[in-house]
Order: structure tokens, then C-alpha cells, then sequence
């Protein structure tokens, strides 16, 4: 089953934020710049956890994962363009 995420980071090296942004784009949809929504069972979850934390330097960056349930998702107020993330369907590389 999956999981709605809104997953954030805030990442001090260009390189590793270009590479953090660039994987959490394969796993859902970027709404602001260091925000990104994504639908994740528990297995992409993992697989998506455990590449951005070859990238990042924990000693640096932050990197933060909040799962809603669908309850909260639906109570999701957007001020501005763009949508919630609806598409449960993304590709995962």
C-alpha cells in the first residue's frame, strides 16, 4: 500500500543538491524547490532513503520525510499555483 509523502531537505553543496533533487524527481513531483510530493510503498520508500543518504553529508544536510494519511492529504490548502500530487502512478528508477 502507498503512503502520501511530502519529503524536504535542505542540502549546503550544489552538487549534492542537484543529485538529491534530481533522484526525489524519479519518486514524485517537485512543488517547490526543496519540497517534493510522492506516493511510496514501504519497499521505495526504503530504496529512495537509503539513495539520498549516499548523497547527502549528514553532518551538512537534512533531509525529512512526513507521511499523511489520506485524510490529511485531502485538507492540504495550496495558496498560489500547482495541485496535490494525485497520481499514484509514478515511475520509480
Amino acid at each position: 500500500m502507498t503512503s502520501f509523502y511530502v519529503i524536504c531537505f535542505d542540502i549546503r553543496d550544489d552538487r549534492r543538491l542537484i543529485k538529491t533533487s534530481n533522484t526525489l524527481e524519479n519518486f514524485g513531483k517537485r512543488v517547490q524547490r526543496s519540497v517534493f510530493e510522492c506516493y511510496l510503498d514501504d519497499a521505495e520508500l526504503a530504496r529512495l532513503k537509503k539513495r539520498i543518504e549516499e548523497l547527502i553529508d549528514v553532518e551538512e544536510d537534512s533531509v525529512r520525510y512526513y507521511s499523511l494519511c489520506p485524510r490529511d492529504v485531502e485538507k492540504i490548502i495550496v495558496d498560489g499555483p500547482g495541485d496535490v500530487l494525485r497520481d499514484y502512478d509514478y515511475l520509480v528508477y
